[in-house]
């Protein structure tokens, strides 16, 4: 009788989900669309990233400061216009064309971002309800200056027990042409290597490693130089350096 019962049960789920599959699975996938149109028809309200890109400035010109890479925009629309707009990797494009030196400020509008950002046919379609922070860009326009700095590389590390720095580090080049803003290029006497690790080294050491302008808005040509040391057993009578 259990077993009657349960074959009975079993026939009864097969044709509930094998019968007539083609149209069932028609239906499910007709019910899915017209859920996801139903969905992405509301109107919703997101926050999303605009880069901010700058174009335009004369070469004999350079920027002291750090321009904002992106500036934070809450947008309301239709949820299918909104995911487009993502998909459009929106940019505010500043034009410094014509701009000397001096202290530059633009603030940022809702009426800049969607018409500068936004792709025409969806500027249309969202509206702009909020800017965040940075709600300006602000920064200084300097003449560019170059000139030529001496380099010093950084060691960070011991090397191994019973070995020693035989001569000064050696640096090739010695000096690097840095440019930037005049203000910039004046106060830089010397650069840094980015850290070159010793630990543990015997013998000659020879690195590539690039050179670091910390925080000065500044560009080294080149920007990466060889560092060699050669290093020497420690000893009481005698100095082996390496070749």
């Amino acid at each position: 009788m259990a077993g009657s019962w349960i074959g009975s049960l079993g026939d009864w789920l097969r044709s509930l989900f094998f019968n007539n599959i083609g149209l069932k699975l028609a239906s499910f996938f007709l019910a899915l669309l017209l859920y996801a149109h139903v969905v992405t028809e509301q109107q919703r309200e997101s926050t999303l990233q605009v880069a901010v890109g700058l174009t335009g400035l004369a070469d004999t010109l350079a920027i002291r400061g750090t321009p904002p890479a992106h500036v934070d925009v809450t947008v309301r629309g239709k949820w299918k216009d909104l995911i487009r707009l993502g998909l459009s990797s929106p940019l505010l494009s500043l034009d410094l064309a014509g701009i000397g030196p001096g202290p530059y400020i633009e603030a940022i509008t809702a009426e800049k971002v969607a018409e500068r950002a936004f792709p025409p046919e969806l500027a249309k379609l969202v509206e702009v309800t909020a800017i965040g922070d940075p709600g300006e860009v602000a920064f200084a326009i300097e003449p560019k200056a170059e000139k030529w700095v001496v380099v010093r590389p950084r060691l960070a590390g011991e090397v191994a027990p019973g070995w020693r720095l035989a001569a000064a580090p050696e640096v090739d080049p010695e000096s690097v042409l840095v440019s930037g803003p005049r203000s910039a290029v004046e106060a830089a006497d010397t650069l840094n290597t980015l850290p070159v690790d010793i630990t543990e080294e015997r013998e000659k050491i020879q690195r590539e490693v690039s050179v670091d302008t910390g925080t000065a808005p500044l560009i080294p040509e080149p920007r990466r130089i060889v560092v060699t040391l050669r290093l020497a057993r420690v000893a009481s009578d005698s100095v082996a350096t390496a070749p």
